[in-house]
């Protein structure tokens, strides 16, 4: 039954592929397919690129976020194996990161999951194994991994209730596949319990934490910038709510409350998650009449700040009386929590947390963080914002719930040896 539902995945994969080109062609983020002959080549594995290396690791990541949350991994990785490392993922965006950093030796976009498109990437690379990151679950890869005598595992893998209950209508798929698994290093009880359900065996399972808080940085790289920034803002004295990854309904909210958190003597700092959405962000900001500057543009005194700016993230945490981790009230599942937590800073979220229910909760049985919704956000910061005793307490307790999430590589690597020492 398994291998029937490949192949029908198989048969309905042209027709799919031609459902999201027309996508892509009429969304407004179609301008970031920018090099399209050459990404089609490896989408389509039609040749193999001269920088290919044989008998490499092979890490399939989604996005930028997978590729910066295993640095540490892979450094380890190559260390322990001293063979090189490829990696893929599924986006140009998460490819040019992966091209940065050192200890990978390729960065290539991965195949169209089409079995003989699989089939013919793995045997021009000859990968020696294959670690399959976080949600990267493609069937037509697994299989072909399996077919070609690439022993594959889940790294770093979780997966949500509401994906394994869809995974489930085509379990016998999936059964056929992740039963194959070298073996599961997992986020999460939750996401053992998820896995096990769809076919892993409880032997090859084991729960290790998440890789990307072994990343999480108290001394963020351009705080001195940020310090800069908030001298020419002129906030030196005023207490400032940096808003991390926003989207459209939780900067709705947040501009509907910003005029009397303003009047209050704060002051906002908001980083959108989707920075293509500038010139729309920057047209609400005009329609709501307040005093606003764009980061990318020279410093002028104003009362709210949109970070349209890569990479300053974490640095802007540092300047923070109170933060709020957007993708939490919109329905998103929550971005990193833990990002200000690790610097000392009370973190507010909605109950959008799915992706990271094991921070969310622990940030909130601590006493380090505190949800809010549409309705109580304004009320929820200006009420901490006039209780410093109480934010002072929330800070150190969400520090101490962030340091208490790290050591998951050390737990990965310690599978990967025993794997290997088993296989040996």
């Amino acid at each position: 039954m398994g291998k029937f539902l490949l192949l029908l995945t198989n048969l309905a994969f042209p027709f799919a592929a031609l459902g999201v080109l027309f996508g892509f062609l009429f969304s407004p983020r179609r301008r970031l397919l920018k090099h399209l002959t050459r990404e089609l080549k490896e989408r389509f594995a039609l040749e193999a690129p001269a920088c290919l290396p044989q008998n490499a690791i092979w890490l399939h990541c989604a996005s930028v976020g997978e590729v910066n949350s295993v640095k540490g991994l892979i450094k380890r990785l190559k260390e322990f194996y001293k063979k090189p490392i490829l990696v893929t993922t599924s986006t140009a965006a998460g490819q040019a990161t992966a091209a940065k950093n050192a200890d990978i030796d390729a960065a290539l976009l991965a195949p169209l999951d089409f079995y003989p498109l699989t089939r013919a990437f793995i045997r021009k690379a000859h990968p020696y194994r294959l670690f399959v990151i976080e949600r990267e679950i493609w069937p037509n890869m697994l299989e072909a991994a399996r077919q070609n005598g690439v022993p594959f595992a889940l790294v770093n893998a979780r997966i949500s209730e509401k994906s394994t209950r869809a995974y489930k209508l085509v379990r016998p798929l999936f059964t056929r596949l992740l039963g194959q698994a070298a073996f599961a290093a997992l986020q999460t009880p939750e996401d053992a319990r998820r896995y096990a359900g769809l076919g892993v065996e409880n032997a090859k399972i084991t729960v290790c934490g998440n890789v990307k808080y072994d990343t999480l940085n108290d001394t963020p790289s351009r705080v001195e910038e940020v310090k800069k920034l908030v001298s020419e803002l002129g906030w030196e004295n005023s207490p400032v709510l940096v808003c991390g990854s926003t989207h459209p309904l939780e900067e709705e909210i947040l501009l509907a409350a910003a005029p009397q958190l303003i009047k209050q003597g704060l002051k906002i700092i908001f980083a959108p998650r989707h920075l293509e959405r500038r010139l729309e962000i920057e047209q609400n900001l005009k329609n709501s009449r307040l005093n606003y500057a764009m980061m990318s543009q020279k410093a002028v005194p104003c009362d709210i700040l949109c970070a349209d700016v890569m990479g300053f993230l974490q640095s802007l945490y540092t300047c923070a009386a109170l933060t709020f981790v957007g993708g939490s009230i919109a329905p998103r599942g929550a971005h990193n929590l833990l990002e200000p937590a690790i610097l000392g800073k009370a973190v507010l979220f909605g109950q959008s947390f799915f992706n990271t229910p094991d921070t969310a909760r622990a940030l909130l049985t601590q006493g380090g963080g505190t949800l809010v919704n549409p309705t109580n956000f304004k009320s929820t910061v200006l009420r901490l914002l006039e209780d410093e005793p109480l934010r002072r307490d929330m800070n150190a307790k969400a520090r101490k719930t962030a340091l208490s999430f790290k050591g998951a590589t050390d737990k990965i690597m310690k599978v990967v040896e025993n794997y290997e020492r088993q296989s040996a």
